[in-house]
């Protein structure tokens, strides 16, 4: 009898920890807002990304998209950067208009949905996160 309850309890366990973890799903609607909508902005201060890329503005975005993901509290696992809607993910950074370093864009196409990514005249990076379909 104390075995059946203890394998009662253990599955009781295994079902409530398979609740609290939150997946890809509940990333984007943490990202969402909790919200219905299909696109969310953020704001970062440039001082949060505590990192030199130099030159490398994809690796910056990455970062910064990973700073955010944990400040939304969502799971390095529930993010791949190399997957796109269609396979293999596309993502660069290139400006808007050539030699004006201040329209710089970065786009991010990950497993959640793609993100876009510029930075003001005030040190601010501002990301724009919109969900695939």
């Amino acid at each position: 009898m104390n075995v059946v309850k203890s394998l009662i309890a253990l599955a009781f366990l295994v079902f409530l920890s398979q609740g609290v973890q939150a997946g890809p799903k509940d990333c984007v609607t943490t990202l969402m807002g909790n919200d219905t909508g299909d696109t969310y902005n953020f704001n970062f201060h440039s001082d949060d990304v505590d990192r030199d890329f130099g030159r490398d503005f994809l690796a910056e975005a990455i970062y910064t998209i990973r700073l955010l993901l944990d400040r939304e509290g969502c799971s390095p696992k529930d993010v791949n950067f190399g997957e796109g809607p269609h396979g293999r993910s596309h993502s660069r950074c290139s400006k808007v208009v050539r030699n004006q370093e201040h329209t710089r864009v970065c786009y991010v196409e990950t497993n959640l949905g793609y993100f876009f990514l510029t930075k003001d005249l005030l040190d601010n990076i501002n990301i724009n996160f919109s969900r695939w379909d």
